[in-house]
């Protein structure tokens, strides 16, 4: 396909849900504030042995654990109303979220932050731990005789046939972290997941990382309710600041009471070995390795270590000149290969790496990418993952052999299918969905082939409101580099009038918002949107993820400049259709996308009104993983750090702007949004300010999310609703 063409090549998805004449208009109190009209997606928690697995199903008022197969043979297993803890008849337990032992007989339940465990078999039930802090982060050990967790930063074990509890740790405080990672390496290296330990295969040995935070500086978050007010120090570490000093123990799990345990630690200075960016044990349970990053990123380094001498090995080095993402994508085999994933061909790709050898077998090739690993079967004759081979709009189940071989593709249908595998890959859950059809849950066998449906838990109430249409564009940018987009439109729509747009915005590194997928409660918005009028506008700008090395890497030491030039390629086209008012653009967005709302329109003044969400400011305010991984260190590139924030430009703001932020958030902190509008207020510019007491970036909660987005649809209605004497949109 051409990038050069000067017009659009589009395709439609007619709705399947809408439009048709004599439904409900949707409203926002229908998206936000009553029961999901989405419902409520079945959570199914597989079996450890591949045999199927279980979930927890509404009875009148009661709830039951039942058991089902591939074929959907249900076995009732308990229910809540029977759950009742030895000893404590007054204790009543709530069965929803729990943790299958590897043996599938026991499960582990939580409440009020103790432990419980559910023997499935005579339906006992006990309490393991009872203290005032909240035990954190538990896990069963691989032969289910042993629960670890974190409590109050220490890590324990309680030695199930016993009761026994051994603390592994004793140095645990607010600033030494034990088995568990520190804010920005859960935020920004591990998919904000903080358990940082592990267990070896043969139940013997626990890793797990420690973080001493006391290099690191604090940052207050300010609980203004009280009549004396309330600081939690959060220890963040700002681009160049100093990070957690980071150290690896491995230790023996207690043989007896009273024995102590052999361990070895391991601590690393120096930038060249700045982050342990993953970590785990080897398949025969002789060594443990451990992924390096060095500061800026561009190194990493995989490397084995023997036990119990900490003799270590380099299995794989690699290295990117602008910077390295790092995925869950490193597979150790029985027999001592290594798989991993790598961008070295210019695409995200699979490689094996065999013992003693040095140059690495491609698995997969092309000018697409492998976007998540999904495992290995039993027989680790074949490795499963998901791609864009089929489209980068798309996401289908793929395998290939470990051995090497053709590409297999084991799921049809066009559009998203986002894949859980159970053990072994035996079986996978895939919610399958477009852009115009909500998740429908299928089990697949591990050829592909669907088993069955798997009901909601609440069915959806979308098929009763009318939705807007949505329309794939692929647009060419400035360099002629295809760009994809979408465009909704409402129900109604009619050619002959010209329509307001508002553009929605991510356009940070390694993130996609245009997709054949469904958009969630965000995506209803848009559909509201339409409905009241507007068109909805999205593009996925050079530095979006699924399109290769070369497209993501354009951001290198300079944000925002190359994403807004991609952005006004499609107000261009938007001011070309007959059907937009060019005069009447709006843009908005939260987090990466607030700090691209307001990037354009300090940057341009292609747009009339803007709503800016939890935005970044000046990327001097943001964390050390993220920022330099694009930026670098600030004392390198001071002038890229100045240029890519918007509260250098505050001056040249002319959109009526809309301004949102939670006082608690943790990730993108208030102080970016005061700021601004302190330079703002120095420049005598207007805005509107809503700030949402002590919520973190997601702003969560009925109310503040039923008020937010009430407001910023009220926002773009006063300022895109009559036509602008302007002659259109032009670029600054």
């Amino acid at each position: 396909m051409s990038s050069k063409r000067s017009a659009a090549l589009v395709f439609s998805l007619v709705a399947l849900l809408s439009p048709a004449w004599g439904k409900e208009k949707l409203t926002l109190e229908a998206i936000f504030a009553g029961e999901p009209p989405e419902g409520a997606p079945p959570r199914v928690s597989f079996l450890p042995d591949g045999t199927g697995f279980l979930r927890v199903v509404s009875e009148g008022d009661d709830k039951l654990l039942v058991r089902e197969d591939w074929q959907g043979h249900r076995q009732e297993l308990v229910r809540q109303s029977q759950l009742q803890v030895i000893g404590e008849e007054d204790l009543k337990l709530v069965l929803s979220s729990f943790q299958i032992a590897p043996d599938g007989q026991k499960l582990l339940l939580t409440q009020e932050g103790d432990l419980f465990l559910l023997n499935l078999e005579d339906k006992s039930l006990r309490r393991l731990t009872r203290t005032p802090e909240e035990e954190e982060l538990a896990e069963f050990s691989p032969n289910s005789q042993w629960v670890s967790f974190v409590r109050a930063n220490d890590l324990y074990l309680v030695e199930l046939a016993s009761g026994r509890e051994h603390r592994l740790t004793s140095d645990g405080s607010e600033t030494k972290l034990n088995g568990k990672l520190d804010w920005v390496y859960t935020e920004e290296l591990y998919n904000r997941e903080s358990k940082g330990y592990a267990w070896s295969s043969d139940s013997q040995k626990l890793l797990y990382l420690s973080f001493d935070l006391t290099p690191v500086p604090t940052y207050p978050l300010v609980d203004l309710s009280p009549t004396h007010p309330q600081v939690s120090w959060l220890r963040y570490p700002k681009a160049g600041d100093a990070n957690a000093r980071v150290s690896v123990t491995v230790t023996t799990v207690p043989a007896q009471e009273g024995s102590a345990p052999q361990s070895l630690s391991l601590s690393f200075q120096g930038p060249q070995r700045e982050y342990v960016a993953r970590f785990g044990f080897l398949p025969k349970s002789d060594g443990f390795w451990l992924l390096f990053l060095d500061r800026v990123q561009k190194n990493a380094e995989l490397v084995r270590f023997d036990w119990p001498l900490g003799s270590a090995r380099v299995l794989l080095r690699e290295h990117d000149e602008a910077w390295i993402n790092v995925e869950d994508d490193l597979l150790f085999l029985e027999n001592g290969a290594v798989i991993f994933g790598s961008e070295r061909s210019g695409f995200r790709h699979l490689y094996r790496v065999d013992p003693g050898e040095t140059q690495p077998v491609p698995l997969t090739s092309g000018e697409w990418e492998v976007t998540e690993v999904l495992g290995l079967s039993p027989d680790q004759r074949f490795v499963y993952f998901t791609s864009t081979q089929a489209s980068p709009l798309e996401r289908h189940l793929y395998r290939v052999p470990v051995a090497g071989g053709a590409v297999e593709r084991l799921t049809q249908e066009a559009g998203t299918h986002s894949l859980r595998a159970a053990p072994g890959c035996r079986a996978f859950l895939d919610a399958y969905s477009t852009a115009t059809r909500l998740p429908e849950y299928r089990l697949l066998s591990a050829e592909g082939k669907t088993l069955r449906l798997i009901p909601y838990d609440k069915p959806a109430q979308l098929d009763r409101f009318e939705l807007a249409s949505v329309e794939f564009l692929t647009l060419a940018a400035a360099d002629g580099t295809p760009l994809y987009a979408s465009l909704l439109k409402p129900a109604h729509f009619n050619p002959k009038k010209r329509y307001p747009v508002v553009v929605y915005v991510y356009g940070g590194p390694h993130a996609q918002v245009v997709r054949n997928g469904w958009g969630g409660r965000t995506g209803l918005f848009h559909h509201f949107l339409a409905q009241e009028g507007f068109l909805v506008f999205s593009l996925d700008n050079r530095g979006s993820t699924a399109r290769g090395r070369n497209f993501e890497r354009a951001l290198l030491g300079r944000l925002g400049k190359t994403e807004l030039a991609d952005q006004l390629a499609g107000v261009k086209w938007l001011s070309q259709q007959p059907f937009v008012d060019a005069t009447r653009l709006g843009i908005w967005g939260w987090s990466y996308g607030g700090y691209m709302t307001l990037y354009a329109l300090t940057h341009s003044n292609a747009f009339r009104a803007g709503a800016a969400v939890a935005p970044v400011t000046d990327w001097r305010l943001y964390d050390t993983i993220y920022t330099e991984r694009y930026l670098k260190l600030p004392s390198d590139n001071p002038e890229g750090y100045k240029d890519s924030s918007p509260i250098f430009a505050a001056p040249n703001l002319q959109a009526a702007l809309f301004l949102a932020h939670g006082t608690g958030d943790d990730n993108v902190h208030w102080q970016n949004t005061l700021n601004f509008i302190a330079e703002l207020i120095k420049a005598g510019k207007h805005y509107t300010l809503y700030l949402y007491p002590n919520k973190d970036h997601g702003i969560l909660g009925k109310n503040e999310r039923l008020q937010l987005f009430s407001a910023i649809y009220q926002h773009f209605l006063r300022n895109l609703s009559a036509p602008s004497p302007s002659s259109g949109p032009k670029a600054r």
